[in-house]
Order: structure tokens, then C-alpha cells, then sequence
């Protein structure tokens, strides 16, 4: 949407036009992804040893990685911002039931490893590859790569040509942020958190995004191309110049949500 039909819903009987909009966000089933994988890019950022992943505990059978599912304050293609914490509430509530999965493909065949631990983790901006000082949070998975749970899958993660996953979510609290002094409560929320965006210009010519506060994690897969670009495999030798793109919509077989809603894939 433009920030145009963004303002005309906010005219809208008690601003009724963008309470549908967030109702009909929260139904639907979210992916968001991220990427950077060259030994170049790592070279010329400097990337931090912190993001890393030891390959001592490798075996023909096991790979022990840590995958980045999501990076927060970062505007999308949904041009939808997670801030931090986002993930906080549900990674209490789910922790044994988030999966690693390839491709949002909800069926016993599309797992592709035994998550061991998810978390949110402060990450240097520069460690992404992207020319912002400070800290961001980076939601992390450790997971065990089985071979035999689906060894070409198995095998893209031991060539190191895995570099972008994608969570799969269902908002839960989010805000309107507008770059307009005249919507108040709009324009607070956009004060609140502009400046911590690592992609800033970007929201800046938008003019407005979508703050989510909390949202529920329902797993993180591994994706050719999703619509946020900081979701790497964390290993040595693993960062590329980020891409943001949006993935595909989703087919009806990967609606999970039926009268509950529809999944989000970032």
C-alpha cells in the first residue's frame, strides 16, 4: 500500500479502514527471510567470529548449525518491522514445538533437523553486512541436521549453499508507524522506532511501516528467497551483501490456519 490509501484508511470512521487492515494481518500466516553467504562479504565486512558455527561436531550423519530465522528492526517487503522481542512470549510458550523445516511445507517429510535451542540474541549491525553502528536481535535457532530426515537438504547445508530461512508466524500485536506530524498516535510510534532501524532510508521513502510488537512463531525453514534480508546459516566463512525480496503467496495446501487464520511466512 502507499502511504497515500495508508492516510485516506486513517480518515476512516474511527480510523475503522486500518483496524481491518491489522485484523486481516493477523489472520494470515507469515513468512520472513534473510540472506548472506560469500567468503567476500565476510572479508569486507569484517564479520564478527561471534557469528559463527564450529564444524568440529560435524558427522556423515549430523550437522550442528545455528540459522538466524529472523533480524528485528528491519522494514520488509510486508514493510512490516519486528521489534525487539517480538518472538520473546512465544519462544516460552513453544520452544519444543518450533520446527526446522525446508520450504514452509507442513508435512513429516519437510522437517530437516532437531531444533536444540531458539533464541533472541543482540547482533552488531556490522556483523550483517549492514553500515549501521550499535546492536540489533536476531532470532536464532540451534538445530541438529539429520540425514535422515531428508539428506539433499542434509547436503545443501554441508556444501554451505543454504544461506536464507524464513520464519513461519501469526501476528499478535502490532502499531501503525506514519512519518506525519497531523496522526498523532501514528506519528509517536514512528519517534518511538525510526531510529533503530537498520534500514532507515528505506522506511524514510515509505513514509510509514507496520511496528509488530509480538508475534507467534510457528517454525523457521530453510527458503531460496524470502522478504527480509538478514536471515543467514550462521557459520565461518558466511556473509554476503543482503537482498530483500518477497516470496511467493502462499498455496491453499500451505494454509494452516483454516477459521484461525492463514500462516505468515517472513
Amino acid at each position: 500500500m502507499t502511504l497515500a490509501e495508508i492516510k485516506a484508511l486513517l480518515r476512516t470512521e474511527n480510523k475503522s479502514g486500518i483496524k481491518e487492515i491489522i485484523e486481516f494481518k493477523k489472520a494470515q500466516f507469515k513468512t520472513v527471510a534473510t540472506a548472506f553467504d560469500s567468503v567476500q562479504q565476510q572479508e569486507k565486512t569484517g564479520a564478527n567470529k561471534e557469528l559463527s558455527t564450529s564444524t568440529d561436531g560435524d558427522t556423515d550423519t549430523m550437522l550442528k548449525r545455528t540459522i538466524i530465522g529472523n533480524t528485528y528492526n528491519w522494514m520488509d517487503s510486508h514493510k512490516d518491522v519486528h521489534l525487539d522481542g517480538t518472538f520473546s512470549q512465544s519462544i516460552k510458550q513453544r520452544e519444543n514445538k518450533i520446527w526446522h523445516l525446508h520450504d514452509h511445507e507442513y508435512k513429516l517429510t519437510a522437517k530437516v533437523g532437531k531444533p536444540t535451542k531458539v533464541y533472541e540474541k543482540a547482533v552488531l549491525w556490522s556483523d550483517l553486512g549492514v553500515d549501521k553502528t550499535g546492536f540489533t536481535t536476531s532470532l536464532m535457532m540451534d538445530t541438529d541436521i539429520m540425514k535422515s530426515m531428508n539428506e539433499p537438504i542434509f547436503i545443501e547445508y554441508k556444501d554451505n549453499t543454504i544461506n536464507q530461512h524464513s520464519v513461519g508466524m501469526y501476528y499478535v500485536k502490532m502499531d501503525l508507524a506514519v512519518n506525519d506530524k497531523d496522526e498523532v498516535e501514528e506519528f509517536k510510534v514512528w519517534n518511538q522506532h525510526i531510529d533503530k532501524l537498520g534500514n532507515k532510508d528505506e522506511a524514510e521513502k515509505n513514509g510509514y511501516f507496520w511496528a509488530v510488537k509480538e508475534a507467534k512463531l510457528i517454525e523457521i525453514s530453510a527458503v531460496l528467497e524470502g522478504s527480509n534480508s538478514l536471515t543467514p546459516t550462521v557459520e565461518a566463512k558466511d556473509i554476503e551483501p543482503f537482498k530483500d525480496t518477497q516470496i511467493e503467496p502462499l498455496k491453499d495446501t500451505q494454509n494452516q490456519g483454516g477459521t484461525k487464520g492463514s500462516l505468515y511466512f517472513y
